[in-house]
């Protein structure tokens, strides 16, 4: 149970519906602006983000494609934050380039979940 007075869980809450939405561009903004005003978070705010992307790649074109993505990909993780640090509209043009390589992999692999 996090602590009365983390700030961390609402952001992260915000970030897992901007990213079900796939509004890429506003996870970027709502980490930057959040970082900006608690400079102390820049680690914990950013490191849940490219597993919650994983998430939802997974449950969009499914695991097989997603784990054959980030096996072939093995910086993925942290190329994502690096865009994410480098300003919005990096982060949502990785995104955007991840998630269309996820879709081409997942038109020929095998839904497994």
């Amino acid at each position: 149970m996090p602590a009365p007075h983390s700030l961390l869980p609402p952001l992260l809450t915000k970030i897992d519906a901007l990213i079900g939405a796939e509004k890429y561009q506003e996870v970027a903004e709502t980490y930057s602006a959040f970082v900006k005003e608690h400079p102390t978070t820049n680690y914990l705010a950013s490191e849940p983000i490219p597993f919650k992307l994983n998430v939802a790649f997974s449950k969009k074109y499914g695991s097989s494609a997603t784990n054959t993505f980030t096996l072939r990909n093995t910086t993925w993780a942290s190329d994502v934050k690096a865009a994410l640090k480098a300003g919005p509209a990096d982060f949502a043009a990785l995104v955007a380039k991840y998630e269309a390589d996820v879709a081409e992999i997942a038109k020929s692999s095998k839904k497994v979940a």
